[in-house]
């Protein structure tokens, strides 16, 4: 399913790189994967993991699509996509495999500036992983 993000309103609903820590570099996030990972194997009551992120830009504007993918344990039932204005869920496509593709349609000039996006795993117990990126949108 896609959002229309627009951030006017408000509407609630990167590269490859290995999540070694809870923050990630966003010039790293943006660097095409030359193969991406595969999903780990995972029984439902482990605690979820994020693999890999990849995101087409950090520098959202107004008119562009922002799109992103990221590989996680094959545990993970949902990936939250957040900052303090805006929130959204990526498409499941397969197990372990999350992508999500918005539309920015519009910008009020108070909302741009820079954000901390907030990618959170969870599992079906409400266990989660999550990973930090820094964001800006202009």
């Amino acid at each position: 399913m896609r959002l229309s993000l627009s951030i006017a309103i408000v509407i609630l609903g990167s590269g490859c790189t290995a999540a070694s820590g809870r923050d990630l570099d966003p010039s790293r996030v943006v660097v095409a994967p030359s193969a991406w990972p595969t999903p780990q194997m995972l029984p439902p009551s482990a605690a979820p993991r994020i693999i890999a992120v990849w995101m087409n830009e950090t520098a959202i504007e107004p008119g562009r699509p922002w799109t992103g993918k990221l590989v996680t344990s094959t545990n993970v039932a949902s990936v939250e996509v957040r900052t303090e204005s805006f929130s959204f869920t990526a498409d499941r496509r397969d197990f372990g495999r999350f992508e999500f593709s918005q539309d920015v349609l519009d910008v009020v000039p108070q909302y741009r500036r820079a954000y901390t996006l907030r990618l959170i795993a969870r599992n079906t117990a409400g266990a989660a992983d999550e990973r930090v990126v820094p964001i800006t949108i202009r």
